[in-house]
């Protein structure tokens, strides 16, 4: 690759999900090609780069939240890339481009929820999403889509979109499997959870679809001993989850860890006899590959993104169906045959996601410049 790709990775602590698909893809990047790769980032995440030398750094103060980060990202880091790598490609990471560029634009899209779902986001948050995506799309001389769902969505929401700039380029994900937990860092609470029990992991929101999954454990927690376990913060709209427990009256069964650190995660993942993911609207979907990664049965949603990811037909629920959900549950649950199935065809599926693969595929629309 002859080309400078100054990557944008100022999300990196700033948001979850794509927060971590800058770091990891900044930093697989930089590794195997660290003569072409420039990382923009906040200067508060400057030990996390420990991997890149400083001349090969953007470093940005003052970028407190992502207000000042979307300002910052459209009118002073243009310019600064512009001025330093007038030929450079400029990689952000999500769906706003940087509108006012002179470089060549590369964006991801992860997901067009704002489009597909209703009741979902804010009225600003969708006014301001619809207005910049559509921008950026028009800016954009590529636009990586992470998965072939995510690809229709953009060819269904904006059908006058030139095809040929859309490259499919599936995510990495973290295999924390390999890696020891550190008990210290794994709080009391978590520790004392010493009942079997069914794990599922995300912020809980609607299109998480969490309040359903609670009926659907509510109509076989007399057939399972297990409990169930719900791993993640509170997000938009959480408060209709916690009155779902308390009407149908069964705190006793539901246990909720809210934020939780990387070792709490994965001693979650370790000791999980099921993992459970009833969303009905992901891009991609990474928990079920990082629970599948510690060789723990999945029961997955059949929507959106999430069936390509996965791909064991065996794990598949309807997520609008409280009853499919809990005999789906019961099925895996009660069959030791059904459960090593799954765990014998998920390690082949993990094979097709890695941050090395994402990288190497990323280099090639780089090079198609």
């Amino acid at each position: 690759m002859n080309k400078i790709v100054v990557f944008n990775a100022l999300q990196t602590s700033l948001n979850g999900g794509i927060g971590r698909y800058s770091y990891e893809l900044a930093k697989e990047l930089y590794i195997n090609n660290p003569e072409n790769i420039k990382i923009v980032i906040r200067e508060e995440d400057l030990d996390l780069f420990d991997f890149a030398k400083n001349e090969d750094l953007i470093i940005a103060s003052n970028i407190k939240n992502s207000k000042m980060r979307n300002i910052y990202e459209q009118f002073k880091l243009p310019q600064i890339i512009y001025k330093k790598f007038p030929e450079a490609i400029i990689h952000y990471p999500d769906s706003m481009a940087p509108l006012f560029s002179k470089n060549n634009v590369v964006i991801t899209i992860h997901d067009l929820a704002f489009k597909s779902l209703n009741n979902i986001f804010t009225w600003k948050t969708i006014i301001w999403k619809k207005i910049i995506t559509k921008l950026s799309i028009r800016k954009a001389d590529k636009i990586i889509a992470i998965t072939k769902f995510t690809e229709s969505e953009l060819l269904r929401h904006y059908p006058k979109i030139d095809k040929n700039k859309i490259v499919v380029v599936y995510n990495g994900f973290n295999d924390f499997s390999s890696e020891s937990i550190n008990e210290g860092n794994v709080s009391d609470k978590i520790k004392n959870i010493n009942k079997s029990y069914i794990l599922t992991v995300s912020t809980i929101s609607p299109r998480k679809n969490i309040d359903r999954l609670i009926k659907a454990f509510n109509l076989v927690k007399d057939k399972t001993n297990c409990n169930l376990v719900i791993a993640g913060k509170n997000g938009w709209m959480y408060e209709n989850v916690y009155k779902v427990v308390e009407e149908l009256g069964i705190s006793d069964r539901i246990f909720f860890t809210g934020c939780i650190n990387d070792d709490e995660l994965k001693y979650l993942y370790k000791n999980a006899n099921l993992f459970v993911y009833p969303s009905f609207y992901e891009g991609f979907g990474l928990p079920p590959l990082e629970a599948m990664s510690f060789g723990v049965p999945v029961a997955v949603s059949n929507k959106t993104s999430i069936p390509e990811v996965v791909g064991i037909n065996e794990c598949f629920f309807e997520p609008f169906d409280t009853n499919e959900i809990s005999m789906k549950i019961l099925d895996i649950i009660h069959n030791v045959n059904l459960q090593k199935n799954i765990i014998e065809k998920s390690y082949k599926r993990l094979s097709m996601f890695s941050w090395k693969s994402c990288a190497q595929n990323m280099i090639k629309v780089y090079k198609s410049f």
